[in-house]
């Protein structure tokens, strides 16, 4: 495979006055070198976390899949991915667990290869650097050749701190088709999709040297490379970085082999928030401003996108104070700008609407697209937070909540919970569900700093999750941290006993137990695959009572509830996606929900036979001024009580015996959720809910 280099004081496809960066200081960009192999079995859950923060991070983020050590030796018939710079990349980073990540060859701890549930945490830290040098890349094929032709680009905006500066050129293939061993729920794979592969490295494996660089200063350089007829070009990347001498990556750009580019367009400020609560009929407004950086006038396209919001929300765009179609087109001069404003305006409709601006150069459309995001979210009072890894349990979490009534929920990942956490964002949301599963880390610090706040705030939390506890304990391998530990102990209000394993096979729920003693029990799925079953083993400590236990050991704990003032908890050691019985697992969402809410309380049989189906649904819903509810067998006078979305009566209505409906009016009701149950002298029964809209 021939290789060449060219020293160039010009790029020679880029015109005159356009760069393939910025002049302005950046910030690091995260580079994780993913060591794997096609007989890793947890290897697959490695690949899954780095497509979560691949999505997360965009272009900040780039990834390369190294195969090799023993688990990547194939057998017959099995793809070889091995190459020699991957082998002693490998060797020189002492690698000795897989899947391990090397993350811009920075030492974290004295460690330079961390496990994979540090990964999320690392890249986090890498990002929030600062960068002495700026990165561009710009790739293309010639057809007739087969040659790569890959021109780089540094921008110095400060001294180098090492001296001596390497640039490093590799180039990667997707969706190369193969065996891969899997722990995980899914199995074996006999044509598993191979992702980010390392294929070959246009430069040295440790990269070509850039001496002593200071600020100001521009280095471009060109490298070809020889492309065996085996790899399919349409799916090949390349991936350069910058890095002083075999350590400290401080710029990573991935482009496509074929025609990639990040030609710089220009930049886009922002001086508003990107995550902000919203309300109904209440307009969000994002400013910005964006620079054209081409060096030449030019049109460019702006746009916006919904991704996820209620259809009825309003959302509009703006520039220079002017109203624009969506897309639009706006004719900015060389080195001009032009302001930009987003207005996004909620409805009646609860929702966590993610809208993406986007601006493309007419002139230059292959060039990367400046993009900003914006996050709003409006009428939501519970929450389903979902850690990367956890992503397809997410559904069971809000069939729960849709089954105890609730319209006002919605799901989204840890990464913006966090985010609109640490914007001041939910002060709507009372109840968090946070569905961590078997994934890890299982918290984290900015995490449990959120969990924490809402709690004092009197908000509930469900968190459920096998090895949560595992992870708290400081055994080898875990990732606790002082204060998730504090967190653990202090507001989960249990202390670690075992690891459980997989003869810890059935739930029992503590019959004694006044809020969820009457569930059935169930036996554990090994959804996590048959040695992975790990259900926690733990024991409730101060205000803290046992919900369940494992199969005939009372004192085998495996979940509890707490009250702390008037916040309420329900911790799970196990998920409720290992509940082989689905119905068992939406009742105690739907349980944990009515009871958050004061639907349901200790004494009181929430779920009582005469009283269970005496309601039915209220109609019209939602409801403007009245709605009816359907009464069927009451055997006595009752009393209907209506709940606010904080568990407070806000209304009561006598229920004659034999009454087959009950018209109410409740026009006075402020919009929100409300929950509705009938009393009787026996105890309250199964709540239903309904919206007011006005």
């Amino acid at each position: 495979m021939l290789r060449s280099l060219t020293l160039l004081t010009l790029l020679p496809t880029i015109a005159f006055g356009q760069s393939l960066v910025s002049l302005s200081p950046e910030n690091r960009t995260a580079l994780l070198e993913d060591f794997t192999g096609i007989h890793c079995g947890y290897c697959p859950e490695g690949h899954a976390i780095m497509a979560s923060l691949e999505a997360l991070h965009g272009s900040r983020f780039s990834t390369v899949g190294i195969h090799a050590g023993s688990f990547a030796v194939p057998g017959a018939g099995e793809p070889d991915f091995r190459t020699a710079a991957g082998t002693a990349i490998d060797a020189y980073f002492t690698i000795s667990g897989y899947p391990a990540g090397v993350i811009n060859r920075h030492i974290f701890n004295g460690e330079n290869d961390l496990g994979r549930g540090s990964w999320e945490g690392a890249v986090a830290d890498m990002l929030a650097l600062p960068s002495p040098v700026n990165l561009g890349v710009e790739s293309t094929f010639n057809t007739g050749t087969n040659e790569l032709s890959v021109n780089v680009e540094l921008y110095y905006t400060a001294d180098s701190p090492a001296g001596n500066d390497y640039i490093s050129v590799l180039v990667k293939e997707n969706h190369v088709i193969g065996w891969q061993t899997d722990y995980g729920p899914a199995g074996d794979h006999a044509a598993y999709d191979h992702t980010h592969v390392l294929r070959a490295f246009a430069t040295d494996t440790w990269g070509d040297q850039v001496p002593n660089p200071t600020s100001g200063s521009t280095v471009t350089r060109t490298y070809t490379l020889a492309v065996p007829a085996t790899w399919n070009i349409a799916n090949c990347e390349v991936l350069a970085f910058v890095s002083e001498d075999h350590s400290e990556v401080y710029q990573a750009r991935t482009v496509l082999a074929d025609g990639g580019t990040t030609l710089f367009i220009g930049g886009l400020d922002n001086s508003t928030p990107q995550f902000v609560s919203g309300t109904d009929g209440a307009p969000s407004s994002f400013s910005s401003t964006f620079n054209n950086e081409l060096g030449m006038d030019d049109d460019f396209v702006v746009s916006l996108t919904n991704n996820g919001a209620p259809a009825s929300w309003g959302a509009t765009l703006s520039v220079n104070g002017s109203a624009i179609g969506n897309p639009g087109n706006v004719a900015i001069s060389a080195g001009g700008n032009a302001d930009v404003d987003v207005s996004i305006t909620p409805d009646a409709a609860p929702g966590v609407g993610s809208y993406t601006l986007t601006i493309t150069s007419v002139t230059h459309p292959g060039a990367p697209a400046v993009v900003r995001e914006f996050n709003v979210i409006s009428g939501i009072t519970d929450l389903v937070v979902t850690h990367a890894g956890a992503e397809q349990w997410q559904a069971l979490y809000t069939a729960g909540l849709a089954q105890a009534g609730n319209t006002t929920y919605a799901a989204v990942a840890k990464d913006k919970y966090i985010s609109f956490g640490q914007a001041n964002a939910l002060g709507d949301v009372n109840n968090l569900y946070v569905n961590v599963s078997w994934t890890f880390p299982s918290i984290t610090d900015d995490e449990v700093a959120l969990l924490s706040t809402h709690m004092d705030a009197d908000g509930d939390v469900f968190i459920a999750g096998q090895d949560i506890g595992w992870d708290q304990s400081g055994a080898t391998g875990s990732y606790g941290t002082p204060a998730t530990q504090a967190f653990y102990t202090d507001r989960m209000h249990a202390t670690y006993v075992a690891d459980g394993s997989p003869t810890s096979n059935i739930v029992n729920f503590l019959d004694a137990d006044g809020i969820f003693g009457t569930l059935p029990t169930t036996s554990l799925s090994a959804v996590f695959g048959a040695a992975n079953t790990y259900p926690d083993q733990i024991t409730p400590t101060g205000s803290a009572v046992g919900i369940l236990h494992y199969n005939t050991n009372a004192a085998m704990i495996g979940g509890l509830r707490a009250e702390t003032g008037a916040s309420k908890l329900v911790y799970l050691g196990v998920g409720p996606e290992q509940f082989a019985n689905a119905d068992v697992a939406r009742a105690v969402i739907e349980i944990s929900h009515d009871w958050f809410y004061g639907l349901i309380s200790v004494g009181i049989d929430g779920f009582d036979g005469q009283l269970a189906n005496v309601l039915g649904q209220a109609y019209p819903v939602p409801a403007n001024d009245r709605i009816t509810i359907p009464v069927t067998g009451l055997e006595g006078s009752a009393t209907l009580e209506v709940f606010d979305a904080t568990g407070r009566s806000v209304m009561q209505r006598n229920v004659t015996k034999g009454a087959n409906q009950l018209s109410m009016d409740v026009s006075a009701l402020q919009a929100g959720l409300y929950h509705y149950a009938i009393r009787t002298a026996s105890g309250l029964g199964r709540a239903k809910a309904f919206q007011v809209v006005h």
